[in-house]
């Protein structure tokens, strides 16, 4: 039976522009990364009360010119990783040496965060994060055993989602896990992941198991990678080879109902609501609001974490979908980067096209990359700085650029580190 198209629009055209007419060009795309990591390394600022650091953008944070971030979510410690791993790959040549100011970035960034209302073991936002890339640095045991202790102390954390909670500090013990081979950290992403699993629920509006979340003294059903179910199924995906096949076929059975029963279906292909919650999806739409074509919330975003389920006919329609939606859409508006930006959409057709092996979706890719180029170089030009960011910023599209010369597919820090 075919699946009703959507009465609803899927996503507004406003928050979307035209794709450049610039074709592919390896040449400007290395261009563009070293310079992207040449304007953060001169940009860096080594003396005086802020060294350690980079100035928050505009864009970011319209705030005081003195406000410092330093997760790696929007921070330093997030573009120290992205400069770092582009030099290991290559991409750079990198003349600095971050590490006398990786250390002091936890107890620097615990001071910017004061008391958030989910704690700060954030992955992207808090310790586990910033302890894991200490970690990478030093190997200090002292150092393994604090993480230890972040990750399984979040493994309850009822925000239920990836910035805060259990879904993303267990990312760092997978980390940990891969790159130590020490059973205590295998366990700790076996009983993170059983824990997820222990904390689905049905939903009384899709009849689907999901989620419930206190995100921010609000209850919600959120379905996106970054702060919803896309993002909580995430996990069992990427420890795959650490799990019970049982626990990964009851995750990937249970997201295909879920969103198969959440999916926006329409000409330009298929989309979700930021929630699954019927009331909040009703309010949206009477205030205006409609689904969102990026990494945090929307098709991007869902492809991006769940590229890797195993392939059948109703998962590949779902994401091949979810595929055309992203491209038809087009460039975001709000400028090249990872979490709400052009890159994301980029990044999610670097997915498919190691999903489908079809140079189609990595010739996408390519195309939504140049043009994120001349966003990234058009900001610059307007505020007179670079956006030293790997989440929000200039970095994290260097790294979708180096993606797409290799090419390769990998999403920066959540599927390497």
């Amino acid at each position: 039976m075919a699946t009703p198209l959507s009465p609803q629009p899927l996503f507004d055209p406003a928050r979307h522009e035209p794709l450049t007419a610039t074709p592919w060009n390896a040449e400007l795309a290395r261009a563009a990364i070293r310079r992207i990591a040449a304007s953060a390394e001169l940009e860096f600022e080594r003396r005086g009360p802020h060294a350690g650091s980079w100035r928050s953008h505009p864009l970011d944070e319209p705030k005081p010119p003195d406000r410092r971030a330093f997760d790696l979510y929007m921070g330093a410690g997030g573009v120290i990783w992205a400069l770092r791993d582009l030099a290991s790959q290559g991409a750079i040549e990198l003349r600095t040496d971050f590490t006398p100011w990786i250390a002091g970035l936890l107890e620097r960034n615990r001071t910017v965060l004061g008391t958030p209302q989910h704690g700060t073991a954030s992955f992207l936002c808090g310790d586990a994060g910033l302890l894991l890339l200490q970690w990478s640095v030093s190997r200090d045991s002292a150092t393994a055993d604090a993480l230890h202790a972040i990750v399984t102390g979040n493994l309850h954390n009822t925000a239920l989602e990836a910035l805060w909670g259990n879904p993303g500090t267990v990312l760092a013990a997978i980390h940990m896990a891969e790159a130590t081979g020490q059973m205590r950290w295998m366990q700790l992403v076996q009983q993170a992941v059983q824990v997820l699993l222990e904390q689905m629920q049905i939903s009384p509006d899709t009849g689907t198991w999901a989620w419930r979340q206190d995100l921010y003294g609000r209850t919600c059903w959120y379905l996106g990678g970054g702060h919803g179910f896309a993002g909580n199924v995430f996990p069992a995906l990427r420890a795959a080879d650490m799990l019970d096949a049982v626990t990964i076929q009851t995750f990937v059975m249970r997201a295909q109902q879920t969103l198969e029963a959440t999916a926006l279906h329409g000409e330009q292909g298929i989309n979700w609501a930021a929630a699954a919650d019927a009331e909040r999806v009703q309010k949206a739409r009477e205030l205006g609001y409609l689904p969102l074509v990026q990494d945090c919330h929307g098709a991007p975003g869902i492809i991006c974490r769940l590229a890797t389920v195993p392939r059948d006919e109703a998962w590949d329609a779902l994401l091949r979908g979810a595929g055309e939606l992203t491209w038809h859409a087009g460039p975001v508006i709000k400028g090249s980067n990872l979490c709400h930006g052009t890159a994301g959409s980029a990044l999610a057709c670097l997915k498919l096209w190691r999903r489908f092996r079809d140079d189609q979706w990595l010739d996408r890719a390519r195309r939504l990359a140049m043009h994120a180029i001349e966003q990234c170089e058009r900001h610059r030009t307007q505020h007179g700085m670079g956006r030293h960011s790997l989440w929000t910023g200039d970095p994290g599209l260097a790294c979708v650029l180096w993606n797409c010369l290799v090419p390769d597919d990998r999403f920066p820090t959540l599927d390497h580190f």
